[in-house]
């Protein structure tokens, strides 16, 4: 099946490529339309660029979803995914993605060391609201961006550069002209302030669903900055959960650039930081609050009778991961899956966040 698109530059076999040469790659109107009329044909689309490029955390994230690739042109010659590091053969292989069974099938290349002078939080938030005329969009960005960078958040749009001046009640409104289809706007941090993200927004059947994804850099690695942000995690979500009904929310911590792009090469692991399962979600699961509360180091968010749990993982310092396999363990992974929709973006993350 043909597809024409302006941003297309070549093919290869079922693959649709479409190259860069920029130091940074970010999502922009043409790419996103790209990709949104490459999915609606059923193809896959490469972003092809050189070792130089990096990627915005919203382009990033889009090029993680099926039947997309970033692939790198390595200045050995080889050709290699951009955010995995394993070998292509040929563009035109581009759309297959088999699972890794060797450590020679990463390129060499790939496992050069990364440039790290920030430390970053990865946050995963998800919301339920209810579809009335009064809800507004947008609380649970905003909240964090005042709490970790000081300011809300400067712009937002459809793409990037997000230059729309930050409006929540426009933010909403877009997104219910488009109801029932999924709607995902970016949204970016003021000028100093390193946060971008992006915010979807979904009709189902338990009502409007909003999850928030957003990278924020929190300073030095190894300064009081850092900590502090960290630290403040729990009262940031209890505050918020005053207002809305949060499900779930999960905070990775991870060293990486203060401008907040993506290279091409190996990265340190995030560790998880916190988990949160909200208000609504734990009487839905039917989880043991006091059990919970008793044999984790857990902290109840929120009033009793309507409050949530925020369980602390790791630290800067220290790993996470086999902290946050406990609390699954003991809220049930077979529970999490029965959120549906809801618990999706954070099973995602965790896939794609593990080392």
């Amino acid at each position: 099946m043909t597809v024409s698109h302006p941003a297309i530059d070549s093919g290869a076999g079922d693959v649709i490529v479409t190259e860069t040469r920029a130091t940074i790659a970010y999502l922009s109107r043409s790419r996103s339309d790209l990709l949104a009329t490459a999915s609606g044909h059923g193809r896959t689309v490469a972003l092809v660029s050189d070792e130089v490029t990096r990627l915005t955390f919203p382009m990033r994230e889009a090029l993680r979803r099926p039947g997309r690739r970033w692939v790198v042109r390595g200045l050995d010659g080889t050709l290699r995914d951009g955010l995995d590091g394993r070998l292509v053969r040929a563009l035109a292989d581009a759309g297959t993605n088999r699972p890794l069974t060797s450590a020679d099938e990463i390129a060499d290349r790939y496992a050069r060391s990364a440039f790290a002078d920030s430390v970053q939080l990865v946050i995963t938030y998800s919301a339920r609201h209810r579809a009335e005329e009064t809800t507004l969009l947008g609380a649970t960005a905003e909240a964090l961006a005042l709490e970790l960078t000081g300011a809300a958040p400067a712009g937002w749009g459809l793409h990037e550069p997000a230059v729309a001046a930050w409006d929540r009640v426009r933010l909403t409104e877009l997104s219910r002209q488009r109801m029932p289809s999924e709607t995902v706007t970016v949204v970016a941090g003021a000028p100093g302030r390193p946060l971008v993200g992006t915010i979807t927004a979904a009709w189902t059947a338990e009502g409007l669903e909003e999850t928030t994804r957003l990278l924020v850099g929190v300073g030095a690695p190894g300064g009081d900055e850092a900590r502090s942000a960290i630290a403040a995690l729990p009262s940031v979500f209890a505050r918020l959960g005053a207002h809305e009904a949060p499900l779930l929310a999960l905070v990775l911590g991870r060293a990486g650039r203060r401008d907040l792009t993506f290279p091409s090469v190996r990265e340190a692991p995030p560790t998880p930081l916190g988990l949160l399962v909200g208000p609504p979600a734990v009487p839905y699961l039917r989880l043991p609050r006091e059990d919970l509360v008793a044999g984790l180091d857990t902290r109840v968010i929120g009033p009793p009778g309507a409050s949530g749990l925020y369980f602390p993982l790791g630290t800067l310092e220290q790993d996470g991961w086999s902290a946050l396999d406990t609390v699954l363990d003991a809220v049930g992974h077979e529970n999490l899956a029965a959120l549906g929709t809801s618990a999706a973006p954070l099973e995602e993350v965790l896939r794609g966040a593990r080392p």
